[in-house]
């Protein structure tokens, strides 16, 4: 780290899980790049140092591996009485006994908060000290938990980044917990109604904060990416995101179909693996479309595919702050989306984006829409200005 004389450079800690390939993980890449390090030395803590984003954390950045959590993942991400299981079958009498105990008494109060504090109770924790620490993937209660107790800083804060009403949080852990935090920063209007309508006694406290996008940065980016190497001629449509049920490429699939049927000359690519990819693979085959679709795989850099394809999908059941649409943004092309949290915010300046519902049919007649819409030309959307609000809070 370097410090200046005549500056009193303060330390921000960032803690999430992994830098995987995804909305979050590149979100923070974007984040730290517009950081002024002449004022802040940043640390990254990670419960695993790994995935294909790590290469882009910038140079100057401190790695943590918080091996606190990852040395107790099992315990923390298997349901509590498979744990207690592995414990009996190990012939751990005493522990067993104890893991029972805490796990009946969060049934009782109706959260897993006290089995995290149980299971990360003997971790010590870091022994640096920062002037703000932020639980950047959150809410999630080990991420959470360990940056309110196991994480000295004077300020602290959390960073939402999905509807959270889509998905089972931990209700009273987020009450427990959030108190402790100066600021809670969600990544959009809607995601923050959502948050203040759950949790109206952190309504002082959230705040909008949209994803960092750097336009100039992705079209560097896209110039070294590969791009399509078919030669197909037709109309290429393109979705880029995890392979998951929440990120609607079955549906997707289902609107070619329909799409095919009527005679449009188009292929779909999907950027991206995940835990529907055989599914959907499957489900291509089933219903004759094996020419029509490819599936890319998970790409760093999959700029140089937005730039050239002929309209970019966004067909998710929910997202926060959809990095990859705001990605997408940049490079004018026709866009269509699904109307999920936050989808009618980030393209409502632009003629040639449309927002459409959930179905296979809603997305067949949006893409069809749009066949024929030209590529926007407009100047470089803003860059993020809400960098402000973490500099300020700094101080």
């Amino acid at each position: 780290m370097n410090y200046q004389k005549g500056h009193s450079v303060k330390k921000v800690f960032f803690l999430l899980y992994s830098m995987n390939i995804g909305g979050v993980e590149m979100s923070l890449v974007n984040l730290l790049s517009v950081l002024p390090r002449e004022r802040y030395d940043i640390y990254v803590g990670l419960v695993q140092q790994e995935g294909g984003l790590l290469a882009y954390l910038p140079s100057d950045v401190a790695i943590h591996h918080i091996s606190d959590i990852q040395g107790h993942w099992d315990e923390l991400k298997s349901p509590p009485l498979q744990t207690i299981k592995t414990y009996i079958q190990s012939c751990k009498v005493i522990k067993t006994l104890l893991a029972l105990i805490v796990y009946f008494m969060c049934k009782i109060q109706g959260s897993l908060m006290g089995w995290t504090q149980y299971i990360l109770r003997d971790t010590k924790g870091l022994e640096e000290a920062f002037d703000l620490a932020i639980a950047y993937a959150g809410p999630a209660s080990d991420i959470d938990y360990y940056i309110c107790n196991k994480v000295q800083a004077k300020k602290k804060i959390g960073w939402i980044h999905f509807d959270i009403s889509k998905f089972g949080i931990d209700r009273k852990m987020v009450r427990q917990l959030y108190g402790q935090y100066e600021r809670i920063f969600v990544v959009s209007e809607t995601g923050k109604t959502i948050f203040d309508q759950i949790f109206p006694q952190f309504k002082d406290k959230t705040e909008v904060f949209h994803n960092i996008v750097s336009p100039s940065q992705i079209k560097e980016l896209a110039i070294s990416g590969e791009s399509f190497k078919d030669d197909f001629k037709g109309k290429r449509i393109l979705t880029v995101g995890r392979i998951s049920p929440e990120k609607g490429q079955f549906e997707a699939i289902q609107a070619l179909k329909i799409l095919k049927e009527k005679g449009y000359d188009i292929r779909w690519y999907f950027v991206g693996e995940g835990s529907d990819l055989e599914r959907c693979k499957n489900e291509v085959d089933r219903i004759g479309l094996s020419e029509d679709v490819s599936f890319l795989g998970t790409k760093t850099n999959p700029y140089a595919y937005m730039r050239d394809c002929d309209i970019y999908m966004q067909p998710s059941r929910h997202e926060g702050f959809c990095i990859t649409l705001a990605e997408a943004l940049c490079f004018g092309n026709p866009i269509v989306s699904t109307d999920f949290t936050g989808a009618r915010e980030q393209l409502k300046d632009r003629e040639n984006c449309f927002v459409v519902g959930m179905g296979s049919e809603d997305i067949a007649v949006g893409v069809e829409n749009v066949m024929n819409v030209p590529k926007e030309r407009k100047p470089d959307h803003v860059e993020n200005i809400d960098i402000q609000k973490l500099l300020d809070l700094l101080g």
